[in-house]
């Protein structure tokens, strides 16, 4: 039997990665940030000192280094070498690495494929931007969270996190491959003034909706 996948799309502190984490609990679903794959290659390319202008230098220093997923309480933790490298990606060094990082096509390529991979084993509950338009287009739990930039930048500060939102913004919706952008048939959720526990209760009802309906097609 295919394995289940929601994705969950959306800016910088939508509210993704706390909605996701919470969602797959309640389902017994593999949590996956696909933000954390991006920022693990990031804090590794800051830690090599990597010229990420030059494209034939990223390619050749993708092949440098091993990349291995573990199962820690139910969400997946990403190792370099055999280092769990979790906690040192919200440095601010990786924050400003991130957009950059994922604007370039093969480490897009190279993550894709560990991220599809981890589908074929469990049910997924994963977040990013790009999800459900290009990570797994095919599945049809997709939504998009979204919030005022005024709340996204408070939810930031709360965190410790000193980024520029709408710079980040820009850079991922103008990037050429794979922008940001609500993926086709979609659900929109306004996180501006939900809580987590809200905009989760939100989703299990469009997820249980979409089961029966799909149920009432086959059985039809």
């Amino acid at each position: 039997m295919p394995h289940s996948i929601i994705a969950i799309d959306g800016p910088a502190a939508s509210g993704k990665s706390s909605v996701a984490r919470l969602l797959a609990q309640k389902l017994g679903f593999l949590f996956v940030s696909s933000g954390h794959f991006f920022r693990t290659i990031a804090w590794k390319a800051h830690h090599d000192q990597l010229d990420i202008s030059d494209n034939t230098k990223v390619d050749d220093w993708l092949a440098t280094f091993s990349l291995q997923s573990q199962i820690i309480a139910g969400e997946i933790h990403l190792l370099i070498n055999g280092i769990d490298l979790t906690e040192y990606l919200k440095d601010s060094a990786v924050n400003r690495l991130v957009s950059p990082m994922a604007a370039i096509p093969s480490v897009r390529a190279f993550l894709l494929g560990q991220q599809r991979e981890l589908a074929r084993h469990h049910n997924l509950v994963m977040e990013g931007r790009d999800i459900g338009s290009v990570v797994f287009p095919e599945t049809s739990f997709k939504f998009y969270l979204d919030a005022s930039l005024e709340e996204r930048a408070r939810r930031r500060h709360c965190e410790g996190i000193n980024d520029n939102i709408s710079e980040r913004d820009q850079q991922d919706s103008a990037r050429a491959i794979a922008p940001l952008l609500i993926a086709p048939g979609a659900i929109v959720i306004d996180t501006t003034h939900l809580s987590i526990e809200e905009v989760v209760e939100e989703i299990l009802r469009h997820v249980n909706a979409l089961l029966y309906n799909n149920e009432a097609v086959r059985s039809s």
